[in-house]
């Protein structure tokens, strides 16, 4: 009878365990907090044959659900690339991002391009560095997954990007805000 007892005593714990491991787990995942990312500005794209700074217009809305759920969009204008010297813009949906430090990175489908060549998993990053974002915040160039226009990449690979993996150079103009 004792042993009886005490098997039903060991299955009663670890039954205990198991539900308030999973409860543990559940409450986990869903206190990750909010975080939503934004911004919009300018960064230099180059020297026109005049002598003047190129402008790369750039923005983006980004927003990381407690369940890990990424939706957002970005849009890249460069007046400064493009096949027969016309701009090239760029339309992203983003679906990734990793928050490592002050840095976040962002990964994400090309939705729209104005360059056939570069239809592809696309990735860059950004810095808020407080208010006013003009020379303080920083964004990355966007980088392509690779050259090959047969294959795509994934967007989720933005979750193993870490500081100084893209160059990033400070806005021109505008702002970056990051928040919760």
């Amino acid at each position: 009878m004792r042993s009886f007892l005490k098997h039903r005593f060991l299955i009663f714990m670890m039954i205990g365990l198991a539900v308030s491991a999973t409860f543990t787990a559940a409450t986990s995942a869903a206190l990750r907090p909010e975080l939503t990312a934004s911004g919009r500005g300018i960064l230099p794209a180059g020297t026109a044959k005049d002598g003047s700074t190129i402008e790369r217009e750039f923005t983006f809305n980004a927003h990381a659900r407690p369940d890990g759920k990424v939706e957002g969009m970005g849009m890249l204008y460069n007046p400064a690339e493009g096949e027969n010297a016309q701009p090239y813009v760029l339309q992203i949906d983003i679906s990734c991002m990793n928050v490592v430090g002050d840095v976040i990175f962002f990964g994400g489908t090309t939705h729209r391009t104005t360059d056939a060549n570069l239809a592809d998993a696309v990735y860059f990053s950004v810095q808020d560095n407080g208010e006013p974002g003009a020379e303080k915040d920083k964004m990355s160039r966007v980088y392509f997954f690779d050259d090959d226009p047969n294959t795509t990449g994934d967007p989720q690979l933005c979750k193993a990007n870490q500081p100084g993996d893209f160059v990033m150079e400070p806005i021109l103009s505008g702002d970056i805000s990051v928040g919760d």
